[in-house]
Order: C-alpha cells, then sequence, then structure tokens
C-alpha cells in the first residue's frame, strides 16, 4: 500500500464511500413528490446536464489519468504555472499615432500585450510602432481586413531597418477570409504562403489565425462553435498544404481566436474540448503528435452577452468570462470594455478591463494552479460530452464537402440561426436571464447617448442577445425625449391571492425593463378599480386578476377613460382569450408569452401618440 493510500485510509476510514446509486437514492428521498428528473438541464448543444454527478460518471474516460503537457494536451501544454498574456485591445485609424501611444501606455499600466485592430493597413505607421514599442519583449497582435502579406512585409523591413530582430517577434496576425467571410481565394492562399515564409524564424509570432467568435457573436451553441472553429481549421490546412505549404509550418502557426461567454462550466469545458479535438485532427494528418501542443488559444470576452442597458453590468459578466477562460487555459486574453456597445471606450473602461486580468492573477492567484477543473465529475463529463457532439458535427460537416461547401449550402447559418432563435425566444420570455435588460432593471438608470443615432449606426451590434430587448428600451426613450415624459403603466392587483402576486410583479418587472414609469396599485374590488383608474393617468393598464369574471366586468368602464389606455390581462386566459379580446383587452402579458409583439403593440400606440 502506498503512502497516499495509507492517509487516505486514516483520514476517511469513518466515512462510507457513496455509489452513483446512493446518491440517488438519497436525491430521491429529499425530493418527495418531485421527480428527480425534472431537475435534468436540456441545454442548446443537445447535451442533458444532470443535477449531479460521481465518480462513475468518468470511470471510463481515457484522459482523467493525464497530466498537464501530456498528448492529446486536454489540459494544455503548461507544467510551470497556468500564466496568460493580458492583451489589451485597441483601434488603430489612420496612421495608428494615436492608438501607438495609448498601447504605450497600457503596457506601463498592466497590460502584457496589444492587439491593434488595423482599419487601414496601408496607412498604418509600422516605423513609429517600431520605434515607440519593444516588439521583441511584448506581444503585439494585428487584425486587418484586406492584403495582411504587404503589412506584415512593411513590418520585417522596418523591423531590419533599425536592426531589431524578427526571431523575438510576438503575437499573432488575424486575417480570417475563411471563417469571416466563408471562403479562401487563390490570392489569399498565396498571401498565406508568404506569411508563413515571412515568419517561419519567428517561433512567437502566429500567422494563421481562425476566428470562433464568427460564430459565437451571432448566437451558436458550444457544440457548433467547436464543430465549425475546427472545420475552418482544417479547410486551411488543406488549401495550404495542396498549395505547398508543409503541414508542420500550418500546424506551428494555427491560432484560435475564442470567444468566453457567460456559460461558465461550459466554457471552462470548452476549451478543454478544443485542444482535444485539435489533438485527433492532428493525428488524423499523421503528423507528429506533439505538434498539436503548438495550438495557441487567445480569449475574448464574448460580445454576444454584451448589454447597452445597464452596462455596468458588463463589468461582472467578463470577470465570469475570464475566469472560464483562464482555468480552461488560455494563452492569451483580452477583455471588452463595458461601455464598448454603445460608445467609444475610454480611459476608465479600458482600465477596468485591463484590471480584471490583473485581478485574476495578482489577487486571486488563478494562474498558480494548471487545470484546476481536473478531477471534477461533472467538468470532465462535460469536456467528455462537448468533444464527443462536436466531432459529431464536425463529421458531418467535412462529409458535405468541408466548411466552404457546407457554408456554400447554407448549413452552418442555417443551423446557428436555428439556435440563436431560441435563445432569442427564451430571452424574449424571461426563461434566459440578462440582467439589467429583461430582469432585474435599472429604473433610475438615465441614458446617456440618443436613441436614434445608436438603433441606426452602422456600429451598434445588431447580433447580441440583448439587442431585440434593447431596441424596446430605446423606443421608449424616444418618446420620453419627444413628449418630455416616461410612457406610465399601472399594475392593478385585484385580490391577494398568490398567483395574482406572481402575474402583477411579472408584468412590473416587464414594463420597468421596457423603460416606463411602473406603478403597482392594490384594489379589493373590480368596481373600485376601474372606478379609480378611470381618470388615472396612464398609457397602459395590466390587470393582474385570475378570475376570469373580474376580467369580464373589468375593461368596459376603461373604454371611457379620455386617454384611452392599453389595457392588458396579467394572466394566460388560455381557451378564453377571444373572449377576453371581444371584452376589449388588448393583449396578455404572462410568463412565456411572446412580449416582443406586445412591445410592438404597445409602441405602436406611443408612436402613434406622438405623430399626433
Amino acid at each position: 500500500m502506498t503512502d497516499e493510500q495509507q492517509n487516505q485510509q486514516r483520514l476517511f476510514a469513518e466515512f462510507t464511500p457513496g455509489t452513483a446509486a446512493d446518491w440517488e437514492q438519497k436525491a430521491r428521498k429529499d425530493l418527495r413528490d418531485t421527480p428527480l428528473e425534472s431537475l435534468i438541464w436540456h441545454t442548446h448543444e443537445g447535451i442533458d446536464i444532470k443535477p449531479y454527478y460521481t465518480r462513475e460518471d468518468i470511470a471510463d474516460l481515457p484522459f482523467t489519468k493525464q497530466k498537464p503537457g501530456d498528448f492529446p494536451f486536454l489540459r494544455g501544454d503548461k507544467t510551470g504555472d497556468n500564466s496568460w498574456l493580458n492583451v489589451q485591445q485597441v483601434q488603430a485609424q489612420g496612421n495608428g499615432h494615436h492608438a501607438i501611444e495609448k498601447a504605450a501606455d497600457a503596457l506601463q499600466r498592466g497590460a502584457d500585450g496589444i492587439y491593434f485592430v488595423v482599419h487601414q493597413q496601408e496607412l498604418f505607421d509600422v516605423e513609429h510602432l517600431v520605434r515607440r514599442i519593444d516588439l521583441g519583449k511584448y506581444s503585439i497582435s494585428y487584425e486587418v481586413k484586406e492584403q495582411p502579406d504587404r503589412f506584415l512585409q512593411r513590418l520585417y523591413a522596418e523591423l531590419e531597418r533599425c536592426n531589431v530582430s524578427h526571431r523575438n517577434l510576438k503575437g499573432f496576425l488575424n486575417f480570417d477570409p475563411i471563417s469571416v467571410q466563408s471562403s479562401i481565394d487563390h490570392e489569399e492562399s498565396r498571401d498565406f504562403i508568404k506569411i508563413l515564409e515571412l515568419t517561419k524564424d519567428s517561433p512567437d509570432f502566429y500567422g494563421v489565425t481562425v476566428n470562433g467568435t464568427s460564430f459565437s457573436s451571432i448566437g451558436a451553441s458550444v457544440t457548433q462553435e467547436l464543430a465549425y472553429t475546427l472545420s475552418a481549421a482544417v479547410a486551411y490546412l488543406d488549401r495550404l498544404t495542396t498549395a505547398g505549404e508543409p503541414l508542420e509550418s500550418v500546424l506551428r502557426n494555427m491560432q484560435f481566436v475564442i470567444a468566453s461567454g457567460t456559460n461558465y462550466f461550459f466554457e471552462i469545458a470548452k476549451l478543454r474540448a478544443l485542444r482535444l479535438l485539435w489533438a485527433t485532427v492532428v493525428e488524423a494528418y499523421k503528423a507528429e503528435p506533439a505538434l498539436a501542443a503548438s495550438l495557441r488559444i487567445h480569449s475574448v470576452t464574448s460580445s454576444w452577452y454584451q448589454t447597452t442597458l445597464d452596462p455596468y453590468v458588463n463589468m461582472l459578466r467578463t470577470t465570469t468570462e475570464a475566469m472560464s477562460a483562464v482555468i480552461a487555459g488560455c494563452d492569451s486574453l483580452t477583455v471588452s470594455p463595458f461601455d464598448s456597445t454603445f460608445k467609444p471606450s475610454d480611459e476608465f473602461s479600458e482600465r477596468i478591463a485591463r484590471n480584471v486580468s490583473i485581478i485574476l492573477k495578482e489577487e486571486a492567484y488563478l494562474d498558480k494552479s494548471i487545470d484546476p477543473a481536473a478531477g471534477s465529475f461533472y467538468l470532465e463529463s462535460l469536456t467528455n460530452a462537448l468533444a464527443q457532439k462536436a466531432w459529431n458535427l464536425f463529421q458531418e460537416v467535412e462529409s458535405m464537402g468541408g466548411f466552404e461547401e457546407a457554408y456554400k449550402q447554407g448549413f452552418i447559418l442555417g443551423s446557428i440561426t436555428e439556435v440563436s432563435r431560441r435563445k432569442f425566444r427564451n430571452i424574449a420570455t424571461g426563461r434566459e436571464v440578462l440582467v439589467g435588460t429583461n430582469k432585474y432593471p435599472n429604473p433610475k438608470e438615465k441614458v446617456s447617448f440618443d436613441p436614434e443615432e445608436l438603433i441606426q449606426s452602422a456600429d451598434f451590434d445588431t447580433t447580441r442577445a440583448a439587442y431585440p430587448t434593447e431596441v424596446m428600451r430605446m423606443a421608449t426613450e424616444l418618446h420620453l425625449r419627444k413628449r418630455q415624459r416616461r410612457p406610465k403603466a399601472i399594475v392593478a392587483l385585484i385580490g391577494n391571492s398568490e398567483q395574482r402576486q406572481v402575474n402583477a410583479s411579472f408584468a412590473q418587472e416587464f414594463f420597468t425593463c421596457a423603460g416606463f414609469e411602473t406603478e403597482v396599485e392594490q384594489y379589493a374590488s373590480v368596481s373600485e378599480a376601474s372606478d379609480r383608474l378611470l381618470h388615472a393617468a396612464a398609457d397602459v393598464v395590466a390587470v393582474s386578476t385570475s378570475e376570469a369574471a373580474y376580467a369580464r366586468e373589468f375593461n368596459p368602464k376603461l373604454r371611457h377613460h379620455d386617454g384611452k389606455p392599453l389595457v392588458l390581462l396579467a394572466d394566460d386566459p388560455k381557451h378564453l382569450k377571444e373572449e377576453m379580446i371581444a371584452h376589449g383587452y388588448d393583449e396578455f402579458l404572462f410568463e412565456d408569452c411572446d412580449v416582443s409583439n406586445i412591445m410592438r403593440i404597445v409602441h405602436q400606440k406611443l408612436h402613434g401618440e406622438v405623430n399626433d
């Protein structure tokens, strides 16, 4: 018996090991009349998450015994610590002088690297960059929209003129026509060959980037993001090796940019599954298995979950997103500023974003443990489930002829749209929560931007999860600015039953999220409510009562109201819907209803008032 086994025996001998059957028996007993199966979470990934996991769930998984640095590198290739680079994104317009100065300042204030988004690559002043920032010391990366080889050629020529060794260059070049444009033409293939030739002696600079963010930013599931990122990477491998580039050269230069979302444990498992699947691809190409360890993963906080309303909540979102990426072992990380959805970031929001990564390292010590998810029954099982689902989808794409052909057939965008629509519907009905947007709003929030100008701006991201809800709120803000008053909703709570209280609370939160001045008024009877509301200043009246008789009696009196408010029933009338409409109710507001349709009706009325 080993010392470890003896220690375990001494420490835990008084406890009886619990089997999966024991846990199930205990759970069913504690739940009483609630079926254990009702606690299963059915995810967008097609994976059913159980309420608990046990040792039996990972007993047959081969990677549970592997250590960091072992093939297939599920736990990464780090063996000393879990360090990552804190990379700040900087927009570079024109010659980029302002961006370069901002970058130089950020590098002195906690950033480990810079990610320049270069808008006009032919104007970007690489001479000023090389003289202002030590490219041999810091990781400096670049996103360009066209002619990436020419940009890199100018950079390398300037390095040579300044006697700066290109061998010490660190960072990556982000030019990804396959993920972003769905295909790569012959000229772009030649561009990549030139890039790989230039960077062959720069081992820490990566020239081939695959953007998984192209899928996650439009609502893809984690499974889809993994499968389609992998498929796009294989498309690069095939194109570039067919053009004559050695397989080893392409593999060494491969990097993934992956978004980290708010689904905390799934995001941890995602990067682990990605490394596992990438090793499988490398093995399938009969390349040296160790080349799989060359894969670099740059994580960015998700744009899909960023919100315009109550934007300070984005600080909390990006913190958990960053934690997921770091725990999963990303190589570098960019945290988005909390206000990036509605204006250019400023010094304050950029500093807060930069400091998230610093706090996770310096105060939370997340760099001290490699793969802290190791051994977790849930996370190990989830990693395996995601890998299997993603691999099956990847094989389906390959059977269609690969990424470019599957995209051309509409399969990739079609499948993502199907998932994103379900997500939008869940947000609209409140099943999925965006704090501060469709739940727990800040009623005192003052919008600091012009809603109409923002909505019409080409930079306003309309693919985000919050966008439909935000548009409703923007419409309310426009009404406020044109009429110099905030629209008002009164929730009329008649009686004291528990269900009426629930319905009233839902209606109150709904209209508060929509930017209305909202009041809940309690009434003992229908006659009292209708008499007092007859002269109340309200644009909408939501009646919370579960008895159809009350509902039938209530609305006729309000037809004589001078303001003619919309009258909603805060309940699901089910088979009485037509009868309620006949009695003058405009719509029905309840959990799981189509709230976007209700707000469309409400704003049609408000818009009509403004035009009048």
